[in-house]
């Protein structure tokens, strides 16, 4: 595996790639869960907010597919409370969103944005996600087929493998995944989903007994999200 100098390099490799759009409201709420320092009641006022703001500037499936984020994002500050029927609540709200963008116009994100949600709802819900952790798979690979170039479904795919539970766990295969993503144009990924990459790598170099290798990606992480926390789920 190719060591932290090789993120440097593809700092200068990368190729330019237009960011999706998102109303700063969202922003505020996706920086403020993932950086976990703001308490429920003030995270649920910005999320209160950006989707106020969603509704009333965007339509179409874009509508859904901002709104299945907005959900997920509040499903994981729940989750990080340990409030986890309220977390399951906004996950499988997220689900309905991304159904609703998928049925007015399949794409690669709504397919994606459905497996987000299926894979945190399976990990909170063990009877759930025995049931459904193929899915997570299932349309990570839809979102391929309409666009190759989907990492964070690639990316849905390999932390599958590693965040499954016995017997469905394969976690030599999902970092061997991982760090294929990672010879890619990885940093064109949004900062959210750069991170769960990151934090993916550092679980799957942990449990593989990698643990200079999980330092590495601990310090990325900590370079976008210094005070998140997120792994303590991954290493339950």
């Amino acid at each position: 595996m190719k060591q932290k100098i090789n993120i440097c390099i593809f700092l200068f490799l990368a190729i330019a790639v237009q960011a999706q759009e998102f109303p700063d409201t969202f922003i505020v709420l996706r920086e403020t869960v993932y950086l976990q320092n703001r308490g429920l009641t003030e995270i649920m006022g910005l999320y209160t907010s950006a989707k106020q703001d969603i509704e009333n500037s965007v339509t179409g499936e874009e509508l859904y597919l901002l709104l299945a984020r907005c959900e997920y994002l509040i499903g994981l500050a729940f989750r990080t409370e340990g409030r986890n029927r309220e977390a399951a609540y906004y996950f499988e709200q997220g689900i309905a969103r991304a159904e609703e963008s998928i049925a007015l116009r399949p794409t690669s994100e709504g397919y994606r944005l459905l497996g987000t949600s299926i894979a945190f709802l399976c990990e909170i819900k063990r009877s759930y996600g025995i049931g459904n952790f193929g899915k997570i798979e299932e349309n990570a690979r839809k979102a391929l087929e309409l666009n190759p170039n989907n990492l964070v479904a690639r990316y849905l795919i390999a932390a599958r493998y590693v965040a499954a539970p016995w017997p469905l766990t394969n976690v030599r295969k999902g970092l061997a995944l991982l760090e294929e993503i990672i010879q890619e144009n990885y940093l064109s990924m949004e900062k959210e989903d750069r991170f769960n990459l990151y934090l993916m790598l550092e679980a799957a170099c942990f449990k593989q007994r990698r643990h200079e290798e999980a330092r590495i990606w601990r310090e990325s992480g900590a370079e976008l999200y210094p005070t998140n926390n997120f792994i303590k789920h991954l290493l339950q």
